[in-house]
This record gives C-alpha cells, sequence and structure tokens, in this order.
C-alpha cells in the first residue's frame, strides 16, 4: 500500500513547469468556452468583436498568474521544491485564476460593454475543480517529460563515462608507445651499437677469410640500429613536431609500401593545427591503414586529409579490398572511436561489395582538447 502511494506521489509532482505554458494552454481552453458564445451572434462585424473582445479578457484575466509562476520559478530555481509546497502552489495558482474571473466579471466585463462569458460556481468548488484539474493536467502532461528527462541524464552520464574510458585508453595507449619507443631508440640502438663494436674488436685479428664473413654482419647490425629500429621507434611515437603531419604519414607508408600502393594527400592547412589533434588524426589513420591491410588485404590505399567548405576537418582512408560488412572493421576501430571521441567528431563507414571500405571521420574545424 505504501509503495502504491508512494508510486501516485511520485506521478503527481512536484514538476518544473514553464509559466507561458501554462498561461497559453489555459487561454486555449478559455477560447474553447468562449467559442460556444459566438453562437448568439450572426455571421459579421458583431460575432467578430465579441470574439477579440474575448480574446483580450482572457489575455488580461491570465497575466496574474503568468506573473505568480514566473515568481515560483524564481524562487524554486535555488531551491528543491517538496511536494507540500507544490500543492500549496497549485492551490494558489488555481485561487488567483478563481479571484481574477470573479474581479473580470465585476469589473472587467462593464468595462467592455459585453456579455458574461465568465461563469463561476460555487466558490469552493470551483477552487477544488481548479486545483484537482491543475494537479492532474500537470501530472498527465509532464511526467513523461520527467522521466525521458531522467533516461536523457542516464544516458548522458554513460556517455561521459564512455568519454572518459576513452581518454584513459588513449592515454595508456600513448604512455605504452612512448616507452617502447624509447626503449627501442635507447637502449635496443645502444645494445646493437655494442655488438657491432664488439665485432669489429673480433674481426681485427681474424684472418683475412675470418674478415669476410664478420664486415657484412656489423655493416646489417648497423642499419638496423640506424635505419630499422628508427623507423619503428617513429612509427611508435611519431615526429609531429619534427617532421609534420605529412612526413609522419609518409613514414607510415613506406612501412607497407612493398605490399600496398599508398596516395597520401594531406592540405597545407592541416598542418598548422594543433599536434594533439595532428596526433589524433595520425592515430586515426594508422588504425585505418592497418585495419585496410589486415582485414581487406587491401593492395591500394588512398589517404586524404583536409578540411571541407563547411570548415570541417575531413579524414579519409579508402582502400580496394572486397568490401563487405561495415560492423567487423576490425580491433583497431577502438582506438578509431576513443579519438574520434576526444576530438569531438564522428565517424562514417561505407561499404560495398568488391569496391572495398572507406573510413571516413569529419572532426569540427576549431576542435581543441583539453
Amino acid at each position: 500500500m505504501r509503495e502504491r502511494f508512494s508510486t501516485y506521489k511520485e506521478f503527481l509532482g512536484p514538476y518544473d513547469y514553464r509559466a507561458g505554458f501554462i498561461y497559453l494552454t489555459i487561454l486555449i481552453f478559455n477560447l474553447a468556452n468562449l467559442r460556444t458564445y459566438t453562437f448568439d451572434y450572426e455571421f459579421g462585424t458583431e460575432r467578430v468583436k465579441f470574439f477579440i473582445l474575448g480574446l483580450l479578457t482572457y489575455v488580461i484575466l491570465g497575466i496574474p498568474l503568468f506573473i505568480f509562476l514566473k515568481m515560483s520559478q524564481a524562487v524554486w530555481r535555488t531551491k528543491k521544491k517538496s511536494f507540500s509546497a507544490y500543492l500549496l502552489e497549485l492551490l494558489i495558482g488555481s485561487l488567483i485564476t478563481l479571484l481574477v474571473q470573479l474581479a473580470g466579471q465585476q469589473y472587467l466585463l462593464p468595462l467592455l460593454e459585453t456579455e458574461n462569458f465568465l461563469t463561476v460556481g460555487v466558490f469552493f468548488g470551483e477552487l477544488v475543480t481548479r486545483f484537482i484539474f491543475a494537479l492532474i493536467f500537470l501530472a498527465i502532461t509532464h511526467n513523461r517529460l520527467r522521466t525521458l528527462g531522467a533516461k536523457f541524464e542516464e544516458v548522458s552520464a554513460l556517455n561521459a563515462d564512455l568519454n572518459n574510458r576513452y581518454a584513459k585508453l588513449i592515454e595508456s595507449d600513448e604512455e605504452i608507445r612512448s616507452h617502447a619507443s624509447r626503449l627501442l631508440h635507447d637502449r635496443i640502438q645502444a645494445k646493437l651499437m655494442l655488438a657491432g663494436a664488439k665485432l669489429t674488436r673480433i674481426s681485427g685479428v681474424l684472418s683475412d677469410e675470418g674478415k669476410l664473413g664478420v664486415i657484412p654482419v656489423i655493416k646489417e647490425l648497423e642499419e638496423i640500429r640506424a635505419i630499422e629500429v628508427r623507423e619503428v621507434a617513429q612509427l611508435l611515437s611519431p615526429n609531429l613536431m619534427g617532421e609534420g603531419l605529412t612526413g609522419s604519414l609518409e613514414n607510415l607508408t613506406r612501412e607497407f609500401e612493398n605490399h600496398v600502393l599508398f596516395n597520401l594527400n594531406v592540405a597545407n592547412e592541416v598542418e598548422v593545427l594543433d599536434t594533439s589533434i595532428t596526433l589524433g588524426i595520425y592515430r586515426i589513420v594508422e588504425q585505418g591503414v592497418i585495419n585496410a591491410i589486415k582485414h581487406g588485404p587491401a593492395t591500394n590505399i588512398r589517404i586524404n586529409v583536409k578540411k571541407s567548405s563547411n570548415k570541417v576537418l575531413v579524414i579519409e582512408v579508402v582502400d580496394n579490398g572486397p568490401g563487405g560488412d561495415t560492423g567487423k572493421y576490425g580491433t583497431g576501430s577502438v582506438i578509431i572511436d576513443a579519438w574520434i571521441s576526444i576530438l569531438g567528431g564522428k565517424k562514417e563507414l561505407e561499404s560495398h561489395p568488391g569496391k572495398g571500405f572507406t573510413l571516413r571521420v569529419l572532426v569540427p574545424q576549431n576542435q581543441k582538447i583539453n
């Protein structure tokens, strides 16, 4: 029983509402009542005049309630509205409409020289009827809105939590990449250099025939240290400040150029963007390329990074793979989605059987990352 009572109480209020909405609703209801009185007049100027006077009357009589509700809104803007205070508010509002209607009968109608269409019954009965009507009307019109508002807040909270998780994912991913890059650049390169130096010293005491076998190994170690390790380190942590977005993406494409033909187009105006944004662009393209090669497999990939005419940054990775279900684009899309969330953009996937995949990401031009 108590649970049912709580359910009814929750349904009845309290609600936050707009004074203008209540004002216009009451005006519409009153105009329906006014229309019945127009049948006493023949079609013509008299009927039009009566209707205009009636409309003016209801507009004037609704002003006190409108002012009261506006004042009430100002009070509850800084306080939480209790159920008992809400009932008192509706009772006072109902009393105002009743008193104003009585005042309209007494003073306004004689001033306008028109018939009495402001019918009022027994005072107490009218008050109770108006109060109950207001209570039920607000419950019916606002309960669904409040339910939707609660669901919207819940979805907003989930979305905020997802964005926070995305941010942590990106932070962790970049931290791991940075550590791996430093490990390759510093320790592995140093160890390869030491290994090359030891072999060089050893070659000094070897015969000419032994040197012929060791020297190529020393050169190969040096090439691995100077080129391949450095390139892998750059892929893990691209030097956007030094090489820019174009240079970093060129390094990325060189990693796969023996198997894939690339067409890279980066607009000049993109290069001047903040490095936090260009890093996001790089990661989106990187994952798009990996997905195209891994899940395509693609042999031709076109990369476009440009600004559209409507001031939106457009990132495209288009491949010539077999196409298929866009829902199976690859696990790298989690990283893509995380960066899209941080950049405040949106993703579009297109695929047609036999015509490959198109990954398109749209980012607001003035987007900034906190």
